[in-house]
């Protein structure tokens, strides 16, 4: 199975709580300012076949977001919170470089186990358009079919309930409604914790079942 390396938090846990319940301070972290982040790391990893590195993902984001718009949080955190500048900028990047690349791991580590239990399938990160228009982070494909559909998901996402987050739920099944409709095939949720993937035995048993009963599946 291949390593799955995670970038560590810098900065003590309850700073780092009170940084990410600062909405002075998010407003940094606006997409207009940093830069969709998903979406870089989608074109970095097929820029690179999927050849991803800590190292490769931390040049190429920072080769195409403007410098100060990282600068800017830094000094706030700095004059704000009393930080150091160097500890006040580590964590900028960890929230914009490091929060992508570990929530891109987890999926990663996830699609690691489900090719450990089945190795005849080629699974397949979507791109930044797919996923946007319909909640599918990768695919499944045998001989070139497609198979099924996967959502990868923390485990907190099962106890979202405010108004926001339940419409946000809502929105989530409407776009996975969607692609089953437009793709024929089942779609999936994939769930992790703590970086460890969780609840792996009854999605194993949905998965078997399902591929059981579709006709013309040859693994």
């Amino acid at each position: 199975m291949e390593k799955v390396e995670f970038f560590e938090n810098p900065i003590p846990q309850y700073l780092f709580t009170q940084f990410n319940k600062d909405r002075l301070l998010n407003r940094f972290f606006y997409s207009n300012r940093v830069g969709k982040c998903v979406q870089l790391f989608d074109e970095y990893y097929q820029s690179v076949d999927g050849k991803i590195s800590k190292e490769g993902w931390t040049e190429y984001y920072l080769a195409r977001v403007e410098r100060q718009n990282l600068v800017a949080p830094a000094h706030f955190i700095a004059d704000k919170y009393r930080l150091e500048m160097h500890e006040a900028a580590e964590f900028v990047l960890f929230r914009v470089v490091g929060q992508t690349w570990n929530g891109m791991m987890n999926e990663i580590n996830c699609i690691n186990h489900l090719q450990e239990w089945f190795p005849n399938i080629d699974f397949r990160k979507t791109s930044y358009e797919i996923d946007e228009e319909y909640c599918t982070d990768w695919e499944a494909f045998s001989n070139g079919k497609l198979l099924f559909g996967l959502q990868i998901k923390p485990e907190s996402y099962h106890f979202m309930r405010t108004p926001y987050q339940m419409k946000a739920k809502e929105n989530h099944q409407k776009q996975v409604d969607a692609y089953k409709e437009k793709f024929g095939v089942a779609h999936f949720f994939v769930f992790y914790s703590n970086n460890k993937f969780i609840h792996s035995q009854p999605l194993f048993n949905q998965i078997n079942t399902y591929l059981a009963l579709s006709i013309n599946v040859q693994l």
